[in-house]
């Protein structure tokens, strides 16, 4: 069976990995400070959190997201921080109408 992507629903996609969200462990889409590279963090349980690159997703997920960002409709927003000690730096993405 196909998986169907549809750009309607990567920006539903999107939307939902942009949203503040307090205090859930929510996958969220960030960009790395050292490459520029975009990532998908999410919670892995007992407090730890990790990243997958966006590049493993459709290429629907990530032509849509570098045009956004280019676009500037996805903004980097908050401290930079790190996932775990040694990873790459990285700033959340929040999307603008």
């Amino acid at each position: 069976m196909k998986d169907d992507v549809s750009l309607e629903k990567v920006m539903g996609t999107i939307k939902n990995w942009t949203e503040k969200k307090a205090n859930i462990p929510t996958p969220s889409l960030l960009v790395s400070l050292e490459d520029g590279s975009f990532h998908v963090s999410y919670y892995a349980g007992m407090g730890n959190s990790d990243s997958s690159p966006l590049s493993k997703f459709f290429p629907l997920y990530r032509a849509t997201v570098e045009k956004l960002y280019e676009q500037g409709r996805l903004i980097e927003t908050g401290r930079a921080f790190t996932l775990y000690p040694g990873s790459h730096r990285f700033k959340s993405l929040i999307f603008i109408n």
